[in-house]
């Protein structure tokens, strides 16, 4: 790399950034034509309607120094980014507790073909955490479940359908996040797992995914069990190269999680962390921030190629990487803007008929662990709610449609409920029909004995 602009793309191409609005500001298109960022990754803040965000899309591919990477957590459940234009899709445990691998296939082919039709050509899906631990405060229902060999099993014929329709799948969150007592939004997660129970468990579903997935996103989870070095697996060449890369063998492109995660910048910064993801094998950065955070993670990749901390050689093959993962894509390089009003209608057809699908995905997963559903028939329900500070946990406006000739109100509680409000919710569904939603209720205790409340107050509840 002989000159500062040349070297300064090479840096950004392993940069995947974040936008503030609903529309290009003139700083991000700067910074897109600098080839400062080589991609984007879109967020619900983003997202207006169908129509503006395949405009939005559009301008990203217009104005990129690269060929863009433009990806989203459109997992399903509780983590979806487009819920509202596109449809509504049933979390990884739903589908797995379906029991059904067609549908599967078939809902995952529904994810993938209606993002690429927005021009989106990375899904950071499927989540590949082996959920043993119950108390876990991130994965949750984003898992298939707590066995391994049904999540390597689902989990791969999510890889291959997402792989079939043309979108790059990142299977996450390598080592595996799903028996951690910790949320690395927060903190540095650990995974208390010895040797043996790693390649057990939380390696199962990667060892069956790896030779079908273009790119594996790694997590910031610290395994001491490989690496006696506090470092997550992000930022582990232990684990990013030794493990990941020459044990299992994997040739595809390295994701690191979000750098501007708790668990990271309240340990490393920013711009150390950027350097040590690239020195541990890691090719792209998702750096999910405003475009200063992203300005941040570029000069100090820049400064570590200059100064020689980082070889060129490294850049360069990360480069080689991204570049076949999307030449193998086949939308990457043929949307152009005078498409966009027949995607825009093939687009709307597959929303409006995929949500019957989903739907029946979803109730498929439902199970009555006691008594029986019953029919919401013609009567008042109130439909009781925790009040999540991220999760819209709609479920009245759900239910509305299935039963129409119900009458559903909504109300709300607090995730964990105190003792008063408790009291207060009891008193306000005395004799009324009830459906209480709980979100993560061994955690949030609360909610077990808002539910026994409840229980004695109403002649019938869900």
């Amino acid at each position: 790399m002989t000159d500062r602009q040349t070297l300064s793309r090479a840096a950004g191409r392993l940069i995947v950034g974040k936008v503030a609005g609903t529309k290009l500001d003139s700083a991000e298109i700067d910074a897109l034509r600098q080839g400062i960022m080589g991609g984007i990754t879109i967020f619900k803040q983003n997202v207006e309607s169908r129509e503006q965000l395949a405009g939005f899309v559009a301008a990203i591919r217009e104005h990129s120094c690269h060929e863009p990477l433009i990806a989203v957590d459109q997992e399903g459940g509780a983590v979806q980014r487009f819920d509202k234009v596109l449809t509504p899709l049933p979390a990884a445990m739903a589908l797995a507790a379906g029991g059904s691998l067609e549908q599967v296939r078939a809902i995952c082919a529904l994810n993938a073909r209606q993002l690429q039709l927005l021009g989106i050509n990375c899904l950071l899906a499927p989540v590949l955490d082996v959920l043993s631990n119950a108390l876990n405060p991130v994965i949750g229902t984003r898992s298939f479940g707590s066995d391994p060999r049904l999540v390597r099993e689902f989990g791969l014929a999510a890889t291959r359908a997402f792989r079939d329709a043309g979108i790059m799948a990142v299977g996450k969150h390598f080592p595996g996040h799903g028996d951690t007592l910790e949320d690395s939004h927060l903190r540095l997660a650990v995974g208390r797992s010895d040797a043996r129970t790693l390649w057990q468990r939380e390696l199962v579903p990667f060892r069956g995914c790896l030779q079908h997935l273009p790119a594996v996103l790694t997590g910031h989870i610290w395994l001491p069990a490989v690496d006696h070095e506090e470092l997550p697996a992000s930022l582990s060449p232990r684990v990013t190269s030794g493990l990941l890369r020459h044990y299992l063998g994997f040739e595809g492109v390295v994701v690191t999680d979000d750098l501007l995660m708790e668990g990271i910048t309240g340990r490393w910064g920013l711009g150390e962390a950027a350097v040590k993801a690239v020195l541990a094998g890691a090719d792209l950065l998702l750096v999910c921030g405003d475009l200063e955070a992203v300005r941040t993670a570029h000069e100090a990749l820049v400064q570590a190629i200059e100064c020689g901390r980082i070889h060129e050689s490294l850049v360069r093959k990360s480069s080689e990487r991204i570049a076949l993962a999307l030449h193998f894509l086949p939308a990457a390089g043929k949307l152009e803007r005078a498409d966009l009003p027949e995607r825009l209608t093939l687009l709307t057809e597959s929303v409006e008929h995929g949500y019957e699908a989903a739907l029946a995905a979803s109730l498929s997963a439902v199970a009555a662990l006691r008594g029986s559903v019953p029919d919401l028939g013609a009567e008042a329900w109130t439909v009781v709610v925790p009040q999540h500070p991220v999760f819209p946990l709609s479920l009245a406006r759900y239910l509305a449609p299935l039963a129409p000739a119900a009458r559903i109100a909504e109300q709300r509680y607090p995730l964990d409920p105190g003792e008063s409000e408790i009291r207060w919710q009891a008193e306000s569904c005395r004799g009324k029909n009830v459906i209480l939603l709980t979100f993560r209720a061994l955690k949030n205790h609360g909610q077990i004995d808002l539910a026994a409340a409840l229980a004695g107050m109403c002649p019938r509840k869900i």
